[in-house]
């Protein structure tokens, strides 16, 4: 197994600087450390200004020296609400495993900086191969340093740290890594097929296996919207389940979902439509959300997605399909679509504006109301229906009316991006309902028909 170049820890995270965005005017670094990194950036970008903050008063005493401002304090002790605020970017590099309360230190960080503001951080991977090995050998002694670094008292995965940052109003994006080539040794190979035998992809396991660091973008997510008045409409989520863990990972433990009183309903079924059946039988609200298993309400998503959900029944809309995450008509085009709509896809932010004539849905959760005329067909087994509810509400009102929200859910999928022989059946079922259609677009490529040519 390959170890860490000796330089890692010697003070300058060359990926962390380069995350950093170059229009940064006023940044606050957590853990600055001898101020090496600001400085650093300071020398690229003269005019922006560079604070830090850091527990040792020698490394404070340095970093004055080349920073704006320097503030000598323990980031579970302090208070942050003393500082000036208006930050557009906040740099944590490799210091959020080192706070007991790191959401404590998020949420106040948003408070602190501007609408459109950024953090930058650098956080080690606990799924890493190697502490794996250490697990199954049942010794996890601390090190000196590295991901086991005695001084650690958080431990994170991409996943879980994903949902750190969603749950204090971050939107993640993972923009870069640490990896390093893992030598395809027998026990490397029994934990892929260990992995694989969970159902997550070899693919998917060496990526989780051979990352070391993440390097993470995020957004500040613009809460206003969670007390804006209106009416809240209760919902009932659907959730064809398989795979259990997913399932008790994701859904059941999303505080969006329990801040909102939603009704969770697991069901088992061979198709959308049946699943959809056995879940509508059960519901207690009109509003239901057909979720997949592996998708995770952060907090707050509950609220925004109550009060949206009311808006659209008081507006008549009712009886449209709606969605997360999709495409809608590009603006001046006949045919060209966009990009719609806000999911955290894996490990990667999909953000662009919602939209009220969505064509096509991903199904990873898709809204309908009791009252609506539309149905999923459960020919197109578990592909394609969110599509096909989209076509046929255009069709009952002669345009797009699909309804794409713009709220972040995470989607934390084990899935490799290679979609299964079944998609294809059900792209040849989709395009022989509309034979009028010669093009379908979806987020998974345009489905267009095959023509046969003349003898």
């Amino acid at each position: 197994m390959s170890t860490v170049p000796a330089n890692y820890y010697d003070g300058l995270n060359q990926k962390l600087l380069d995350a950093i965005p170059p229009t940064s005017r006023k940044v606050l670094e957590l853990g600055c450390a001898n101020g090496r990194l600001g400085r650093r950036f300071k020398e690229l970008r003269p005019a922006a200004e560079w604070h830090g903050i850091d527990i040792s008063p020698e490394a404070v005493q340095t970093a004055r020296q080349h920073l704006d401002s320097v503030l000598q304090l323990d980031l579970d002790q302090g208070d942050l609400t003393t500082l000036e605020g208006g930050y557009d970017t906040v740099v944590i590099g490799d210091l959020l495993e080192h706070l007991r309360h790191p959401a404590q230190v998020l949420e106040a960080l948003y408070d602190l900086t501007a609408t459109g503001a950024q953090i930058v951080c650098c956080v080690p991977n606990m799924a890493h191969l190697s502490v794996v090995q250490r697990l199954i050998c049942g010794d996890i002694s601390y090190d000196p340093n590295g991901l086991l670094d005695e001084t650690h008292v958080r431990f994170f995965s991409p996943s879980s740290l994903f949902k750190l940052m969603l749950d204090s109003a971050w939107l993640p994006h993972l923009h870069d890594q640490y990896r390093f080539d893992l030598e395809r040794t027998p026990f490397l190979n029994h934990v892929v097929a260990a992995a694989q035998a969970l159902g997550v992809p070899a693919a998917t396991a060496m990526r989780n296996l051979d990352c070391y660091q993440m390097i993470l973008v995020c957004r500040k997510w613009p809460m206003q919207q969670l007390i804006k008045p209106g009416k809240r409409s209760r919902f009932s989520v659907i959730v064809p389940v398989n795979r259990l863990w997913q399932a008790e990972l994701n859904i059941a433990r999303s505080p969006g979902l329990l801040e909102a009183g939603a009704q969770i309903i697991p069901v088992e079924a061979t198709n959308a439509a049946e699943a959809y059946a056995k879940g509508a039988a059960q519901a207690l609200h009109d509003w239901r959300v057909m979720a997949h298993q592996d998708v995770y309400f952060p907090r707050g998503t509950g609220y925004a997605l109550a009060l949206q959900l009311g808006a659209l029944e008081e507006a008549g809309l009712a009886g449209a399909p709606i969605g997360f995450a999709g495409l809608a008509p590009s603006p001046g085009t006949r045919e060209a679509t966009r990009h719609a709509g806000m999911v955290i896809d894996r490990r990667h932010l999909f953000q662009h504006a919602p939209t009220q004539a969505g064509v096509s849905l991903d199904e990873l959760a898709v809204c309908l109301h009791a009252k609506s005329k539309l149905s999923i067909d459960p020919q197109l087994g578990w592909h394609l229906w969110a599509t096909d509810l989209c076509l046929q509400a255009e069709k009952f009102v002669g345009q797009p009316v699909a309804q794409i929200l713009d709220i972040p859910l995470f989607h934390n999928s084990v899935g490799d991006y290679v979609v299964p022989p079944e998609f294809n059946d059900s792209a040849r079922l989709l395009l022989n309902k509309y034979p009028d259609r010669h093009r379908i677009p979806t987020l998974c490529g345009e489905l267009t028909r095959t023509v046969a040519k003349a003898a």
